[in-house]
């Protein structure tokens, strides 16, 4: 029988989101052919990954590589993020994320879709809850980036700076869930969550609080190049705003 805290966590994310769709992993689906369209933590993605990329650079040409590559990326962490923040935050507990499998959706060029698999969950204080995850997330995540790596180079500076805005955009979401946090509860678990994937807390300058609606708001420090999109404009977050 499953941990009823994984269903508990499937209905958070749904409503976080609905492309947040999660259900639990059974081990025939590893085994299956017909399942070419998931990413798995212990199988050679590269060719799943090769055509994300290549189906970004045919929809949108006019782009460039510094957005395919950006995007591409983004697809794969945004998920093991959102997944994590939820757990924490939301059930006080964590599944293992170290083995999660994630659905690329090649008509929506979009990765949108998880399986978990149903191991007992990881108890702990909030504390030691981000710690485990940043220990299971950096596996998975390195095991993406140097697959994608022998298809497209993509440097671990370039995908550290992406990881930092995405947790601490992550992060910000939880003031639109509680109203009544301490004003220094942000930047507190800001840094909490840096140092325990080993990132720069330099990304915090660019956390400043808003006196006006009272919250925490986020300069990104990295541009995910959507302007270069035909018809597109630069993102309200964005640090070009403010060059």
């Amino acid at each position: 029988m499953s941990d009823p805290r994984y269903q508990q966590l499937f209905h958070f994310a749904d409503h976080v989101t609905p492309y947040l769709r999660g259900e639990l992993l059974h081990d025939d689906l590893m085994d299956d052919e017909h399942h070419d369209d998931w990413l798995f933590s212990d199988k050679n993605n590269q060719e799943l990954l090769q055509d994300i990329y290549s189906k970004l650079k045919l929809s949108h040409p006019e782009a460039g590589h510094p957005y395919w590559l950006n995007r591409t990326w983004t697809l794969l962490v945004w998920q093991p993020v959102y997944i994590s923040f939820i757990s924490i935050y939301g059930i006080h507990a964590l599944p293992s994320m170290s083995k999660m499998a994630q659905q690329w959706r090649g008509d929506a060029n979009f990765v949108a879709g998880f399986k978990l698999h149903n191991t007992p969950m990881h108890d702990g204080s909030t504390e030691e809850l981000i710690d485990i995850a940043a220990k299971e997330l950096m596996p998975l995540l390195e095991h993406y980036r140097t697959q994608l790596d022998e298809q497209v180079r993509i440097r671990p500076g370039f995908t550290k700076h992406l990881l930092a805005d995405m947790l601490l955009m992550a992060l910000l979401r939880l003031q639109d869930l509680h109203k009544d946090l301490p004003q220094d509860y942000i930047p507190q678990h800001a840094k909490r969550w840096l140092e325990a994937f080993g990132l720069s807390t330099k990304a915090m300058d660019s956390l400043h609080y808003d006196l006006v609606e009272s919250k925490w708001r986020y300069v990104r420090t990295t541009c995910c190049m959507v302007y270069r999109c035909e018809g597109r404009e630069l993102c309200a977050d964005c640090p070009r705003q403010t060059e």
